[in-house]
Parts: structure tokens; sequence; C-alpha cells
């Protein structure tokens, strides 16, 4: 153990952090040797020499490449954190040479990115030009993975359902959003005043992923009203790709109210007469707990409660 103590503390370099993390992407001795631009023996030679020193195996060879071992999995979320920390000791002291401030890395969930996120972005940049922002787009499964990896400084979207698998994340509320269903504009439903649960039965779907917040939620509404899950649907998060779906099919989706809105008002789609009970929870913001390592975030928050504020009014 204090060998292995020593090793880490007196001989870990950055080429072997460098090193844990390309093959753990790529999964290649070859494509790491030409990425990083040294041959594959003195790749090969590197790698024996770190788990000489820290006298464990960190790859194991399979028919599709390399596996990082369990000892390699944690060095390898180490040394990504590692990796992440120069980076923004990187870009910290560029900001004060330069007076441009630190990058801000937002991870946002789709419903999200199609209005929220970017009209908070258009104040914050409208208040400070300099600020440099990062922008990653996925399910909350994913950006929480990439924040508690240290590759985000915040995620603006749907807020999880209370659970103590995240205490390690703060969050602030910003709005509560409606799930609504929605249809063409000339479907059939669209001419209804009032609709059941019954009628929405026979109608393929655009259904969230089920990784996704919604979907279980979703499922279980069906369960509740006696429907069973639709058996034609497809499966995406994308709000662009819903939206030309349905306007194209018979197809039916459950989309957050704020996004819904936008688009019937536009004359794009039609909102449903079927009342959907509070499927999610709020509309906010999530960062990891501690002191704000990052100034900006505290800018862009302000920028989105007044963005959330000028939902709440309409």
């Amino acid at each position: 153990m204090a060998r292995l103590d020593w090793y880490v503390r007196a001989n870990l370099k950055l080429r072997h952090l460098q090193l844990l993390v390309a093959l753990d992407d790529y999964r290649h001795l070859g494509k790491v040797a030409s990425l990083m631009h040294v041959t594959q023996p003195a790749l090969s030679k590197t790698l024996a020499e770190l788990q000489g020193g820290l006298d464990a195996k960190l790859f194991e060879r399979t028919g599709r490449g390399l596996r990082p071992t369990e000892v390699g999995l944690v060095l390898i979320r180490h040394a990504r954190k590692m990796l992440q920390d120069l980076s923004e000791a990187g870009d910290e002291l560029h900001s004060v040479a330069t007076g441009i401030s630190r990058r801000i890395r937002i991870g946002t969930l789709p419903a999200s990115a199609s209005w929220l996120l970017p009209e908070a972005l258009v104040r914050l940049k409208q208040r400070e030009p300099n600020a440099a922002v990062f922008v990653r787009e996925a399910t909350m499964d994913l950006l929480s993975n990439e924040m508690r990896l240290g590759n985000l400084d915040a995620i603006v979207g749907t807020l999880p359902a209370r659970r103590g698998s995240q205490p390690e994340f703060e969050e602030h509320p910003l709005f509560e959003d409606d799930t609504v269903l929605v249809a063409r504009c000339d479907h059939p439903l669209a001419k209804l005043s009032a609709i059941s649960w019954l009628d929405v039965a026979p109608y393929p779907w655009v259904l969230p992923p089920t990784d996704s917040l919604l979907r279980q939620p979703l499922l279980v509404a069906f369960n509740a009203h006696g429907i069973d899950p639709p058996q034609n649907y497809i499966e995406t998060l994308s709000l662009n790709i819903s939206l030309h779906y349905v306007r194209s099919t018979d197809s039916l989706a459950a989309m957050p109210g704020s996004a819904a809105a936008r688009f019937a008002n536009a004359g794009l789609i039609a909102r449903l007469p079927l009342r959907l009970t509070r499927l999610m929870r709020s509309v906010g913001v999530m960062w990891p707990k501690g002191p704000a390592s990052n100034p900006a975030l505290a800018s862009l928050l302000k920028c989105l409660e007044e963005v959330a504020a000028d939902v709440e009014r309409l």
C-alpha cells in the first residue's frame, strides 16, 4: 500500500494520465499510438512501466481490443478529473491574462435546449460579451455522470425524481411545466372539444427513450387509465424530430407545455384536450455541491430566473 501511494504521488506523470484516458476511449494500442504520435512498442513499454510501478494490471485484452480492469477504471476516472482540472487551470489563467471570462460548461435536456437555455444565453452574452459557453445536449443520466466527472458546471432541464441517489448536487427550481398531448393541426382528435385515454389508444406515438425522465411516468399514466402502452411508436428526445413526425403522421406526442405552447401559437401543432396529471418535477438547474467554482454560473442562473419569470407571466 505504501509503495502504491508513493508511486502515485512521485511517479505518475501527465503522459500517464493522457495514456490512460486515450486507451479507455479507443481501446486499441495502435490507434492510441497514432493519436499520441509515438510507436506502438514505445506505448506498450510505457503501459508496462505504469502497471509495474502500480503493481496492478490496468487493461486486459479481449477479442474487441483492450478493456480496463477494476483498478484501471478507478485510475482512469481520476485521470480524467486531473486532466480536466489542468484544463480548467489553463482556462482560468488565460482569463486572468486576457480579461476574457472563464468558460462555463452547461448540460441541457432537449426541451430546455429549444428555448429556455438559448434565451438565457442571449441575455448572458448581452451582459458579458466575453463569456465563453459550451453546451451539451443529452439525457439526464448522461449529463449527471458528466457533471460527476467534472466535465460540466451545471445542468438545465427538468429536475430528476426526488431520490437519495444524487446528494452531491444542489438544485434550484425555476418554474413548473405541465406535460401536454399534441398532434398535427388537422388530426381527427384535434377537432374534438374533449377526449379520453380510450380515444388516444389506437394512434401511433412519439415516445421519449427509456432512459429519459418522462418515459416511466408516461407508462405509469397509460397503466393507470387501463391503456396498454403503444406498440406503434418511435423513440426520440429531439423536439425537432417529434414536431416534424407528428405533423406528417397520425402520431401523438407528450411535450412540455412551455414548448408545446410555442409550437401551437405558431400554428405548427395542436394541443389536445386531454388533461394529464403533472408527470414531471420542476424545470430547474443543478450543479455540484460546495463553493461555486465558476463565477459565470451565478450570472447564468440570474438570466435563467429572468426567462422563467417571463414564462410564468404568460
